[in-house]
């Protein structure tokens, strides 16, 4: 019984997150076709890369977070649009699988432990890029722009050790706005990024983004706690 509901809680999520896919590609293509002119210069490509995520999370009174907060090396991976809208400015939106996080660690070698939380995102990206040329068709770029991310899955892990006894459990994360969940379902931010398209169509950048909300459950101006993804990323890609 209970892995027939697991299996059932798996099929729900892969159709969730196949369905937020879809919707996002069904977004980035009305905004790129506004113009019969935009689509004989519309560009689609792909891209992917590493991510090393971390989060900001301190309760409203302080300004140091959580001491011992470590980067979460994951990964991001999607699809892209280049629509030029002047000789050096490109409108770029996006629908990528990206995956966040953060590891905070607490304690000592006799008695401590390790909390990570691993969410999962489909993210809806909107840049908006500065192209100057730099000779041989070869381009940098400078961009910057909001997003906004759905969480379709993830994992929240707890190790520890009591002198020699370690144990650990772990468990599907919990998105919601209810005191048992994790997360937040929502999760709007903004991004700056920089790199260099080469005129094959290669494409070879960083990125860094950061939540604008309060991602924490019941998380707003006057909670208890804040809670927000912060994400480096390394990327390469390719524009047909």
């Amino acid at each position: 019984m209970i892995n027939v509901l697991n299996q059932n809680n798996i099929a729900m999520k892969m159709k969730k997150t196949a369905l937020l896919l879809g919707v996002g590609l069904m977004v980035v293509g009305l905004m790129i076709f506004p113009t019969e002119q935009s689509q004989a210069q519309v560009r689609f490509g792909i891209k992917g890369g590493i991510n090393f995520a971390n989060m900001k999370y301190e309760a409203q009174d302080e300004t140091s977070g959580v001491p011992d907060a470590n980067s979460f090396t994951s990964y991001h991976v999607g699809v892209i649009a280049d629509v030029p809208i002047a000789s050096v400015l490109s409108l770029q939106p996006g629908v990528m699988l990206t995956s966040v996080g953060s590891k905070v660690e607490a304690g000592n070698e006799d008695v401590g432990g390790t909390y990570t939380m691993n969410p999962l995102y489909v993210r809806v990206p909107v840049n908006i890029l500065f192209k100057p040329n730099l000779g041989g068709g070869t381009k940098l770029y400078v961009g910057v722009g909001p997003y906004v991310g759905f969480g379709v899955g993830g994992k929240v892990s707890v190790d520890g050790n009591v002198g020699d006894i370690e144990g650990g459990t772990d468990r599907d994360l919990k998105f919601g706005n209810d005191s048992g969940d994790d997360l937040k379902s929502r999760d709007i931010g903004g991004n700056v990024l920089a790199g260099i398209e080469f005129s094959s169509g290669f494409l070879l950048g960083a990125q860094y983004g950061m939540s604008f909300t309060n991602n924490a459950p019941n998380g707003d101006d006057n909670a208890d706690n804040i809670l927000k993804n912060k994400v480096l990323s390394v990327s390469v890609g390719y524009l047909f």
